[in-house]
């Protein structure tokens, strides 16, 4: 179970989409790069003015996916982090499959958190089920790991099985424009190949180090 950080803004993007609060062009203020939630100063690694939602996602704004993620408050934001898988188990083939950790109630500053990856425990497997499910245009397929078991009377054979519907396909596909910019121009041009559209999302955490983040040691990933 890790803090999956900017990754997780897929899920905070889908929910924002789906729910109307924003469309991919709007301009969302961030403030310069910094917004302060009661004591606590939450900031980016660079300073911006104004960004489209889009590039809120391209360049990876803390700032602006909190301010998304209070326009769609703790409520709506806690059912899509559910809905996408998280808080549970997925695969029959993982008897022990963490469930990670998902607040049931989110205060002022957890909203701010979960809204930028921090303050939610997941797993790589819920992590991928989740941006699947984007690519598979808002279906969640049940993660399986075997895919036939073989007895005396033949194979029974794995079948796909849909779990439910995370987002719609048309968020799914405007979200999916918003993950290739992210690749095409923003922070995760490394993962471009030649030949291919590549849609993905970047993501680094602190470490939790003696009960504390650490400012040196980094959880980084892509999706």
């Amino acid at each position: 179970v890790y803090e999956p950080g900017s990754t997780f803004k897929v899920v905070t993007a889908s929910a924002a989409l789906e729910e109307k609060v924003v469309q991919p062009a709007d301009p969302v203020d961030v403030s310069q790069g910094y917004i302060r939630i009661g004591r606590r100063q939450i900031d980016d690694v660079h300073r911006y003015g104004v960004l489209s939602f889009t590039d809120v996602i391209v360049k990876s704004s803390n700032v602006g996916a909190v301010k998304v993620g209070f326009r769609l408050g703790p409520d709506r934001l806690n059912r899509y982090v559910r809905r996408f898988g998280f808080g549970g188990t997925l695969s029959p083939d993982l008897r022990g499959e963490e469930r990670g950790i998902v607040w049931s109630q989110l205060s002022d500053t957890a909203l701010a958190s979960v809204s930028m990856g921090y303050q939610i425990g997941v797993t790589p497997l819920q992590m991928a089920t989740a941006v699947s499910s984007v690519a598979n245009g808002g279906q969640l397929f049940e993660p399986r790991l075997v895919r036939s078991i073989r007895g005396p009377d033949g194979d029974t054979t794995t079948q796909s099985k849909v779990l439910r519907r995370t987002i719609t396909p048309g968020t799914a596909a405007e979200l999916t424009s918003m993950m290739e910019s992210v690749v095409e121009r923003g922070t995760a041009m490394a993962a471009k190949i030649e030949g291919f559209t590549i849609a993905g999302k970047t993501g680094t955490s602190a470490k939790l180090v003696n009960g504390m983040y650490s400012k040196s040691d980094y959880m980084s990933s892509f999706v």
